[in-house]
């Protein structure tokens, strides 16, 4: 039966759309009605606030003059009373507008259409001004309902300023070129003047009644082609000088747009307008950072596709630099404290724009990263910031709470900014003081009393104010010294008993171990070489990285370990400025110096890896191979433009994600078969990445190769199988790949289709060793991997790429033993899923029907025999964990021994593989008893444990005898006891 539940309950209630949230915090009284059928419904039993009395009675009075003036609109009262209650605005457009139209559902897309035709430079000045009236008017009315959100709101706003400049801009080019012709460069190509938006329009966020930041630009010098010829400078100047009065100039219907001007090279003082060579070359050599964060806003608002140029060869260098910007936070916070000292001068504490936890300070947080990331990450370049904060969520970034907390906080500060501006178009960001205005603002904002919107614009800004701290000025914290003290102690000291006092003042042991340290740094090259801005970061690190590490009862070998890694940062010094600003990845960086010498050795070789530090999920939680390959996308995405830089880019992916790995497994965090199963992940997913990229540049000069009968040809696809410790998911850090590439091409005609033809095994062969290049090739980011080839069937004279039909059959009737043995091991790791799929049936039915087991044992004795003379590296007392008697060749031979004796029994056995799952299942099918199977596994983790800690340690596979005797004899034991007899 259907039961009415009712219940009253006090806010936060979420009001408005998902994306656009706000809270009311009122009581509210709702039903919950269970149906028949199971469902629910939820029924809200209160209605909004009603308008508080002072509201009230300024909608009645315009009501009353709007029906005096036979100008009310056909819209239900109660809507039409809380438009009027909010916005003068709207009401003086419907007295005095007969084209405005009221309608909820009714949006110009082109305002401007009547102004498009106009001649006559008065009557464009009065349209354009009654056309935006109109424009913004409706715009106003669906936010005051509620009938759009704050960022649908916000678009609508700057596409109305976008259209009245454009329809400005083709006005006054029309109107100069009959004057002074078309201008022209040096080759007669036409030029056209670029208007750049910046600021919130840029950004296409604009506000309500805001002013334009614009920037006037052209490609090229030159002359107009007229009978009055004037240079392009001229023109563009004037072009200029017209618009501006077009929109600015107040008449008596108002103005369109005020114009601003400063944000152009120069500022004020600067031309109008900029040729493409003159605004490139004020940016190279006067270009501030101040300038960077207010050119990541530009949008081109005509010109695009010549901008499109500019942005690409002058703005995008400018503003994002290829590699990590922590340095720029400095500048940040060297901004938010003059526009600081001009609030508190100007006493704006209250304006909702520039006061704390303000509008300015979320712009702030998400430029900031912008401009540190925007290098290497294209998807942070838009100049929109609610584009680009979603994406901030992120390790390295915004944690995913804060990422939604501040966008909702930016929404609701934008939508209390427009509902402010438009009660009478007025550019005002503070909440007023007359108490009829009060009642006004709570109306349009949907709150039951001026005092709780004052609480929550409150707690909105605190929020905004937390997070501005955390992150501009989270490295700020008081040091016991101050940098300028510890500089000039280090400038001074002659000897290290010269630096105990500033030691001292850190309050951290070891002084004189540390100061014997200090004064090795001072005197290196490195310190030497270090330019000012260089020498004030790494003074500035300096006493945070002596406090974190001098309290270690091994801070001596901690910080030398440490200073490695900061002279091979050399003069990258925002590396420096990366552990400043972030205390946390300082902390880790110490912690890393603490395990060994492994990880620092990497950063030292590799110094982006700091980065890594700065990932909130370093020591939080495992890497998954979903995340490997979410993190791969997104690197090749934005930086691999071209083959070089793609095998960079996979350089820079492998050596992160080695990194965690290892970190995780030093910390032991990470099991040994996890860590096996994520390197593993790491180069199926490049050699995934490597042949899509080789097939495509292949496919650019050849075409895709076509198989098959003359009269009906198919596409043929490739694919890579993985052999050894690859094929087994038993990769280690230093392991080479042994690879095998397979095709599908049959048929009587077997080539390209163009643009060069060729024959299919040409293209096969050339795709295979661009693949292995990839691979191979030396980068400044170093190698990806070692690629040995010499599995594939006949060995190194062998095909590199071959048939899938021709490796059966060589498998089935040629194949030595040893071969099987590597079959056994080897799995298909990325290509086409239909080869894939080919080659895992054939090495079932291959390992099942063509191993020769009749001299099976007599091979396998042999070959491990062959591989102990030939391949051992340990010399006396010493033991190769690999090759000699007792180590791991002897344990992987058995487990193959076991596996490929049976196949043919129990097909099961060939499910895995890698070595300890094989002997799982031959103990599983009881071959052979679980006690000797224990014995071989717990022998296996115990070597490869051991053999990733000396790969961790840069040391080679061989280890003194004695420590191993024992498990070395168990392991002989079981050998001697299944391979005695022939």
């Amino acid at each position: 039966p259907t039961q009415l539940h009712r219940r009253t309950t006090r806010g936060p209630f979420v009001a408005g759309s998902a994306a656009d949230r706000f809270w009311v915090d009122i009581p509210l009284e709702y039903s919950v009605a269970a149906s028949g059928d199971g469902t629910l419904r939820c029924d809200l039993l209160t209605e909004w606030p009603p308008l508080l009395p002072d509201a009230l009675a300024v909608a009645t009075r315009w009501y009353e003059r709007l029906s005096e003036a036979n100008a009310l609109p056909m819209v239900p009262r109660a809507d039409l009373e809380r438009v009027l209650a909010g916005s003068d605005f709207v009401a003086t457009t419907l007295l005095s507008d007969p084209l405005f139209r009221a309608d909820p559902a009714y949006q110009d897309p082109h305002p401007f259409a009547v102004a498009t035709l106009l001649t006559d430079e008065a009557a464009l000045m009065a349209e354009l001004r009654r056309a935006r009236k109109r424009a913004l008017a409706g715009i106003a009315w669906r936010d005051v309902l509620g009938l759009t959100d704050t960022q649908t709101t916000l678009t609508a706003l700057s596409m109305v300023a976008d259209q009245a400049i454009r329809v400005a801009v083709e006005f006054a080019s029309r109107s100069l070129e009959a004057r002074y012709g078309t201008p022209r460069d040096a080759l007669g190509v036409a030029q056209a003047l670029i208007v750049v938006g910046m600021g919130k329009l840029g950004g296409g966020e604009l506000n309500f009644s805001s002013d334009v930041d614009l920037v006037f630009l052209y490609p090229e010098d030159g002359h107009t082609d007229g009978e009055r010829s004037i240079d392009n400078f001229d023109y563009f100047t004037r072009l200029g000088q017209l618009l501006i009065r077009l929109l600015d100039a107040k008449t008596a219907d108002g103005f369109v747009y005020r114009v601003d001007m400063r944000l152009r090279p120069f500022g004020d003082s600067g031309p109008l307008a900029a040729s493409f060579s003159s605004l490139e070359g004020y940016l190279q050599e006067q270009g501030r950072d101040w300038e960077r964060y207010a050119w990541i806003k530009a949008r081109p608002i005509t010109g695009e596709q010549a901008y499109a140029d500019l942005f690409h060869n002058v703005i995008r260098p400018f503003v994002f630099r290829r590699y990590l910007d922590f340095g720029v936070l400095a500048s940040l916070r060297e901004m938010h404290a003059l526009i600081s000292r001009e609030v508190a001068r100007r006493d704006l504490v209250d304006h909702v724009k520039l006061g704390p936890g303000g509008i300015r300070e979320v712009e702030f947080i998400v430029q900031a990263l912008q401009l540190v990331r925007g290098g290497s990450d294209p998807a942070l370049r838009p100049s929109s910031l609610l584009t680009v904060l979603p994406r901030l969520a992120g390790g390295k970034l915004l944690p995913d709470d804060v990422v939604t907390d501040l966008y909702a906080s930016y929404l609701y500060l934008r939508r209390l900014e427009n509902c402010l501006q438009m009660v009478d178009d007025e550019q005002i960001h503070s909440l007023p003081r007359d108490e009829i205005r009060q009642a006004r603002i709570s109306a349009m904002l949907m709150m039951p009393s001026f005092s709780a919107l004052v609480s929550q614009q409150t707690d909105v800004r605190a929020r905004v104010t937390r997070y501005f701290a955390q992150l501009v000025f989270k490295a700020e914290n008081t040091l016991p010294v101050s940098v300028s003290d510890f500089d000039a102690a280090l400038a001074e000291a002659a000897e290290a008993t010269d630096l105990h006092a500033a030691l001292a003042a850190l309050k951290i042991p070891h002084v004189a171990a540390i100061a014997d340290l200090l004064m090795v740094l001072v005197r290196s090259s490195y310190y030497g070489r270090l330019e000012d801005a260089g020498r004030r970061r790494l003074t500035a690190l300096l006493p945070r990285l002596l406090m974190a590490a001098g309290c270690l009862d091994d801070c001596a070998s901690v910080l030398t370990r440490a200073f490695k890694v900061l002279e091979a940062i050399g003069s990258r010094t925002a590396y420096l400025s990366l552990l400043t600003e972030n205390p946390l990845a300082l902390t880790r960086l110490v912690d890393i110096c603490a395990l060994g010498q492994f990880l620092p050795d990497q950063i030292a070789a590799f110094p982006l890896l700091l980065d890594e530090l700065v990932d909130q999920r370093l020591f939080d939680e495992l890497p998954s191979r979903a995340q490997f390959e979410e993190e791969i996308n997104a690197r090749v995405a934005s930086g691999a433009d071209d083959p070089e830089r793609l095998v960079e880019v996979l350089r820079e992916f492998q050596r992160a994600a080695v990194f965690r790995v290892a970190l995780l497994e030093l910390t032991s965090r990470m099991l040994l078969m996890q860590v096996s199963d994520r390197l593993t992940d790491i180069a199926e997913l490049i050699i995934e990445r490597v042949m899509s990229a080789a097939w495509q540049d292949m496919v650019k000069l050849y075409g895709v190769p076509m198989a098959g009968a003359a009269t009906e040809r198919r596409p043929c696809r490739v694919a890579a199988v993985g052999y050894g410790k690859l094929g087994g998911r038993e990769l280690g850090y230093g392991s080479d790949l042994d690879l095998v590439f397979l095709h599908d091409s049959a048929g009587d005609v077997q080539e390209t289709v163009g643009p060069k033809v060729v024959e299919n095994g040409v293209f096969f062969l050339r795709l295979g060793q661009k693949i292995v290049h990839y691979l191979t090739v030396h980068t400044a980011a170093g190698r990806l991997y070692e690629v040995d080839m010499r599995l594939r069937p006949s060995g190194k004279g062998g095909l590199l790429m071959t048939y899938i039909g021709a490796f059966a059959d060589y498998q089935k009737s040629e194949a030595w033993t040893w071969e099987h043995q590597a079959l056994l091991h080897s799995r298909a790791v990325a290509g086409a899923p239909s080869i894939r799929a080919q080659f895992e049936r054939d090495r079932m039915a291959l390992l099942q029907s063509a191993v020769r087991r009749p001299t099976l044992r007599e091979d396998v004795r042999a070959m491990r025999e062959r591989m102990r003379r030939e391949l051992s590296r340990s010399g006396e007392g010493e033991f190769d964990i690999k090759q000699d008697p007792g180590g791991v060749a002897d344990i992987e031979f058995l487990a193959q021994y076991f596996v490929l004796l049976s196949a043919d029994r129990y097909p099961p056995l060939l499910t895995y593989s890698d070595t300890i799952r094989q002997l799982e299942s031959v103990g599983s099918a009881a071959l052979v008893d679980h006690a000797t199977i224990d014995r071989l596994i717990d022998a296996y983790r115990d070597y490869r444990a051991l053999t990733h800690r000396l790969s961790l340690e840069g040391a080679k596979p061989v280890v003194p005898a004695l420590p191993y005797q024992s498990l070395r004899a168990g392991v002989q034991q079981i050998w001697e006891a299944v391979m005695a007899h022939a």
